[in-house]
């Protein structure tokens, strides 16, 4: 923290104004961290001309991309948190990974259809097992083996897997049951408003209202965004954002949880 007050030009005094802790800003550090990568993936997302494919693909990329490029941000992760008492990061990682396989899961239903659904979630761990190798093959071993061509391979196999699975009839391992309890478990923790407000923004795509209610609830949480990434989000900006989802019924449940997730719940009838 001193060496950061040092390099800010401010005393480790006035840094604590901002940072209560020193896990206080390892936090914020994550959290603009891994928003940055999920700006560069809506982008992709919002890509008419590509395919629900040809998305996932690139998206692949600039996560791994990102690992790469990245090395003393996951060393970090891995080697630098075990003695923080502060367990919203360990919370903030975990959720992290689960979304991540969510992600895998839903992006392997858009690609195969609703067919694929009985075996999207072993999809899922699949290719996340077999990205991890790989990158350990690259990071780990420095085996000169190039991103894309690597996710181009990975995609075949995937290919192979799915689709083999579905006209074989296999009996997935995990199943609608055993993948509902590990959502379960895994949404016992609380999710950190920035989630929320992505899935809020993915909800809107598919939901039957005006392009101009669309649009100025996008506004609205992208502003929420910003300011949740700032040294000291400002409370009356978060509420008033939020305030302004209200005329959209269909976002109730969302909202509240997002209320809730910003410690600013109120009472049902208010909300």
């Amino acid at each position: 923290m001193q060496e950061i007050a040092d390099i800010c030009g401010i005393s480790k005094g006035s840094l604590y104004i901002y940072f209560k802790s020193k896990e206080d800003l390892l936090l914020t550090i994550l959290q603009y961290y891994f928003q940055h990568i999920e700006d560069q993936i809506t982008l992709i997302e919002e890509d008419a001309c590509l395919s629900s494919t040809e998305k996932f693909t690139r998206e692949i990329e600039i996560k791994l991309g990102h690992y790469i490029e990245n090395q003393e941000f996951y060393r970090l992760q891995g080697q630098e948190l075990s003695g923080l008492s502060d367990k919203s990061i360990y919370r903030y990682l975990h959720q992290q990974n689960i979304a991540q396989i969510k992600w895998l899961e839903q992006s392997l239903i858009k690609i195969y259809g609703d067919q694929i659904k009985p075996y999207a979630a072993d999809g899922a761990f699949l290719l996340m097992g077999m990205i991890k190798q790989y990158m350990e093959l690259i990071v780990a071993k420095k085996l000169p083996l190039n991103i894309e061509t690597v996710v181009q391979f990975l995609m075949v196999q995937m290919d192979f897997i799915m689709k083999g699975q579905l006209n074989h009839h296999v009996e997935p391992l995990i199943n609608e049951k055993l993948w509902s309890v590990y959502l379960e478990e895994a949404g016992e923790e609380k999710v950190h408003p920035l989630e929320l407000i992505k899935e809020i923004k993915n909800q809107l795509k598919t939901l039957s209202i005006s392009e101009s209610q669309k649009k100025e609830a996008v506004q609205s949480l992208t502003i929420m965004e910003q300011e949740l990434m700032s040294m000291k989000p400002r409370t009356a900006i978060l509420k008033g954002m939020l305030r302004n989802l209200e005329p959209i019924h269909l976002l109730k449940e969302m909202r509240v949880k997002l209320a809730d997730s910003l410690q600013m719940a109120e009472s049902e009838s208010k909300i």
